[in-house]
C-alpha cells in the first residue's frame, strides 16, 4: 500500500511503475496520474477515485467492489486502459472516459455508469451473480452514457438499463436482454443479431429502422406508437391510411 500512497502524494505523474497487492480499501485518491502502469491483484474496495487519470494503464485481478469513480480518465487519444478478470461488482462511475478501454472477464454485477463515455470499449462483462447452479439477475446499468462502435461481447444482461444513451453502432449481438430498458436511448445501426428481448423496454428509444428479423426473440417488448411503423416495415408490413 506504501508503494502506491507514496506515488500518490508525490503529485507527480508517476509512468511505467507495477504496483502490486496494494490494500487501499476505502482509501480516497484524488488528483493523480498514471502512464502505462500495471495493477495487479489491488484492491480498492469502498475506495474513492476523483480526478485520477490513468492512460495505457492495466489492472489484472484488481477489485473495486463498491468503489466510487468521478471525474476519471482511462482513455487519452487512441490509448484506453486494460481491465482483466476485475471486479467491479455494485462499483459507482460518474463523468469518466472510458473509451477505447478493454474489459475482459471482468465482473459488472449491479455496476452503474453514468454520464460516462466509453465510445469503442470491448466489453467482456459478467453481470449477474452466480450461487451453485443458480443465478441471481442483477444486470449493469448505463446512464446518460456515450456507447458509440462499443462492443459487448455476448453475455446475459438481462434487466441491465441502458437508458438515455448513444448506443450508435454499439453491438450487442447474441446478449440475452431480457427486461433490459433501453428507454430514451439512440439506437441507430445498433446490432442486435441473435438478440433475445422478451419484455425489454424500447419506449423513447430512436431508430431509423429496427430488424425484428434478426432478434432470437422479442416477446412481449415494449415500445411506443411512434415507432410502429420502423418495426412493420422490418417485417415487410406497411400501414395503409
Amino acid at each position: 500500500m506504501q508503494a502506491l500512497l507514496d506515488a500518490i502524494r508525490n503529485r507527480e505523474p508517476v509512468s511505467g511503475m507495477r504496483f502490486d497487492g496494494e490494500e487501499l480499501q476505502e482509501a480516497d485518491l484524488c488528483e493523480a496520474e498514471f502512464r502505462a502502469c500495471r495493477f495487479s491483484n489491488c484492491r480498492f474496495d469502498e475506495a474513492i477515485l476523483r480526478r485520477v487519470k490513468f492512460v495505457g494503464c492495466i489492472f489484472e485481478h484488481c477489485s473495486f467492489r463498491d468503489s466510487v469513480i468521478e471525474d476519471c480518465i482511462f482513455s487519452e487519444g487512441e490509448t484506453g486502459t486494460q481491465w482483466r478478470y476485475c471486479d467491479l461488482s455494485k462499483a459507482e462511475i460518474r463523468r469518466s472516459n472510458l473509451s477505447l478501454n478493454t474489459m475482459i472477464g471482468s465482473t459488472a454485477y449491479l455496476t452503474a455508469f453514468a454520464d460516462c463515455a466509453l465510445s469503442g470499449a470491448k466489453l467482456d462483462l459478467d453481470t449477474q451473480r452466480k450461487i451453485r447452479t443458480q443465478v441471481i439477475a442483477g444486470g449493469v446499468q448505463f446512464m446518460k452514457c456515450k456507447l458509440q462502435y462499443a462492443v459487448f461481447a455476448a453475455a446475459d444482461f438481462q434487466e441491465s438499463v441502458f437508458e438515455s444513451s448513444d448506443l450508435r453502432d454499439c453491438s450487442l449481438s447474441g446478449s440475452n436482454l431480457r427486461h433490459a430498458s433501453f428507454r430514451g436511448s439512440s439506437l441507430h445501426n445498433i446490432d442486435l443479431a441473435g438478440a433475445t428481448l422478451d419484455h425489454a423496454d424500447l419506449s423513447h428509444a430512436s431508430f431509423d429502422d429496427f430488424d425484428l428479423t434478426s432478434l432470437a426473440s422479442f416477446r412481449a417488448t415494449i415500445v411506443t406508437r411512434d415507432q410502429h411503423e420502423a418495426l412493420l416495415a422490418s417485417l415487410g408490413l406497411v400501414t395503409a391510411d
